[in-house]
């Protein structure tokens, strides 16, 4: 009798929160294909960690709890590099659409609502095609940092920022690009790969040294919304010779009719760092303003806030972009609204890419909105001549 082959059907991990989804995938493709899914994204991250070596196949929501579909296909290509990721997305910014392909490497975007006959047609295109996926890229590093800083190939954008009540113009965030690194990573990337090295503080002093240049520009061009946000580091914060940087700069600034305000990314700070902690509560006896950027990402969120060093927060996008679909995110945002409200501590938004979210977020008594919805990042240059421009438009 002759030994009877079993046919291996492709393994595929799935990640969504939509059970109906899961549950219609399961059913009707399971002859085709052997489908292990998931509605949290750490769990099948676990998974993924102990059966690599059998999956063929990596298919991801962008909105989920707790862990968004890109975030978990950044991880998984880490984990998997060789495996195959396919992306679901209903609305996607180009800006997200970019990340998903350059950092998390996926192979293919699959707008939703989507059909389980489409879903089959793009696994089996993806699965015949070559089974060598890109790897991971090597990524950015302070080196390659530093040799940009060297060949000064860097430059300043304006973001603006608006108040929440009324959507008018309030100020904007400086933000740095690096035109030749942007090509292989994101901005994001770059910035955190020399969070804590000292080329940060080259950095930061070399784009302090171009706003304090550009300061009577932002004045002019803002007047009384003369508000600028700067981003830094937790590494430039605890640097004595930088600190002391930070505060001349401040009052440059000042001098020049511009108010700065600092923002420093939750994830890098901890409640028991009693050095930052310190020098944050030096920039608050000052008058000094220093938010908590990309507040909800983390751990610590609240437990800083107890430290009662810090100005206000700037929440972060993925829990913004949550507010329209996860119960828990728009909970807690509402909930941190009433909190700092009642602390005086600011609270701003970014990552507004509709107008729903943006009344949403009004509701909640946001005190100001940013992204590319409401205004998109450009070099000073082109927003001062649109300002020319509808300047001589009115007359």
């Amino acid at each position: 009798m002759q030994d009877q082959v079993e046919i291996q059907r492709p393994v595929i991990l799935m990640v969504d929160d939509d059970e109906k989804l899961l549950a219609a995938v399961r059913r009707t493709l399971s002859g085709c294909f052997e489908f292990v899914t998931y509605t949290d994204g750490q769990a099948a991250l676990g998974w993924l960690a102990q059966n690599h070596a059998r999956t063929d196949l990596i298919i991801a929501d962008l909105v989920m709890p707790a862990l968004d579909g890109i975030t978990f296909l950044k991880q998984a290509a880490r984990l998997a590099p060789n495996i195959h990721r396919m992306l679901l997305s209903g609305n996607v910014s180009s800006l997200s659409l970019r990340e998903a392909i350059n950092q998390a490497m996926v192979s293919r975007v699959l707008a939703k609502p989507v059909s389980v006959a489409t879903l089959k047609e793009a696994i089996d295109r993806i699965l015949k095609t070559d089974p060598g996926v890109k790897s991971m890229p090597i990524g950015p590093s302070a080196h390659m940092v530093n040799n940009a800083i060297d060949r000064a190939d860097f430059h300043t954008v304006l973001q603006p920022r608006f108040r929440a009540s009324d959507l008018g113009l309030c100020g904007a965030e400086i933000l740095c690009r690096m035109p030749s690194l942007e090509k292989e990573f994101g901005i994001d990337e770059i910035i955190e790969s020399c969070q804590d090295n000292p080329v940060i503080n080259r950095l930061g002093s070399q784009l302090m040294a171009i706003m304090v240049d550009q300061a009577p520009r932002y004045s002019a061009l803002l007047g009384d919304q003369a508000n600028i946000a700067v981003n830094l580091s937790a590494f430039s914060l605890k640097t004595p010779q930088f600190f002391e940087l930070i505060i001349r700069f401040y009052e440059k600034m000042r001098m020049r009719g511009v108010n700065v305000s600092f923002e420093v990314p939750e994830k890098q700070l901890l409640p028991n760092d009693l050095e930052m902690l310190a020098s944050a509560a030096r920039l608050r006896e000052r008058g000094i303003g220093l938010l908590i950027d990309d507040f909800g990402s983390g751990n610590n969120s609240l437990h800083l806030l107890r430290q009662e060093v810090f100005a206000g927060i700037k929440l972060d996008r993925n829990l913004v972009r949550g507010i329209m679909t996860d119960f828990l995110d728009d909970a807690f945002v509402e909930w941190i609204a009433q909190v700092c409200s009642k602390m005086g501590l600011s609270i701003s938004a970014k990552g507004i890419e509709s107008a729903k979210v943006a009344e949403k977020l009004q509701v909640y008594g946001i005190t100001e909105l940013q992204g590319f919805h409401l205004g998109a990042p450009v070099p000073l240059e082109q927003w001062e001549e649109t300002a020319m421009t509808s300047l001589r438009a009115s007359g």
